[in-house]
């Protein structure tokens, strides 16, 4: 038998590609070969079915459409999502995070230095530059944000107890917020185009804070019967 009349499944005996490029370029050339319908998708190993899956999920292809491609089941694209899922899953690993950081602060100071690159023609123009430093601010913040997630930087939380301990003499008592949200809610009433979701919320607060002072209230009194009880 000469080679232009070996059967559609004697390429899917070669063994797989090893390389991420080879295998990428394998991937697509499959593809193209299905779509133009010079080979039935039936006929591919599982493990090349999962690339050419994974090639067309990256490439925002829904289950149907994949399934359609490849003339199988939804539920079969489904059963080789989960498996793509599974070979690409990460087991916890603290060495993992510390490479992840040192890849998170390298790249960000990568894109720093590329922008600022860019921009140092000294023909370009000064709100190019002015936009180009703010974009590198945004990347160092956004780094610093996620290295405080991470627990490699401190949260500044101290200081925000200590502002909060500081203010918590200047709370209205609940009688004054009463008043200021009756207040707020009959104002809202009186000025036309209101939002209405506005009022809602007002009158919703409304209901809290008496809520709020007929539970201190309750309390009070029961706890003065409990005492009266006592003593009796």
């Amino acid at each position: 038998m000469t080679p232009d009349k070996l059967p559609k499944t004697q390429e899917n005996l070669q063994p797989l590609d090893n390389t991420p490029c080879d295998t990428e370029e394998r991937t697509l050339s499959l593809l193209q070969k299905i779509q133009a319908g010079v080979m039935d998708p039936k006929c591919i190993r599982s493990a090349e079915r999962r690339q050419i899956v994974s090639y067309l999920m990256a490439d925002g292809y829904s289950t149907a459409d994949i399934a359609q491609i490849l003339k199988v089941s939804d539920r079969s694209i489904e059963r080789d999502k989960k498996a793509i899922r599974e070979t690409n899953a990460l087991a916890a690993d603290p060495q993992l995070i510390e490479e992840m950081v040192g890849r998170l602060v390298l790249e960000a100071e990568l894109s720093v230095q590329r922008i600022r690159k860019a921009v140092r023609d000294k023909d370009t123009q000064a709100s190019v530059k002015v936009d180009a430093e703010y974009r590198c601010f945004q990347i160092i913040n956004d780094m610093t944000v996620s290295l405080q997630r991470l627990g490699y930087l401190p949260i500044a939380t101290a200081r925000l107890q200590a502002d909060i301990t500081h203010n918590l003499d200047q709370i209205p008592e609940l009688p004054q917020l009463d008043m200021e949200a009756e207040r707020l809610l009959q104002l809202a009433g009186e000025i036309q185009g209101t939002d209405p979701a506005l009022a809602e919320q007002l009158a919703e607060i409304r209901t809290q804070i008496v809520t709020v002072q007929l539970s201190d209230k309750i309390q009070t009194i029961s706890k003065v019967i409990d005492e009266k009880g006592v003593q009796s």
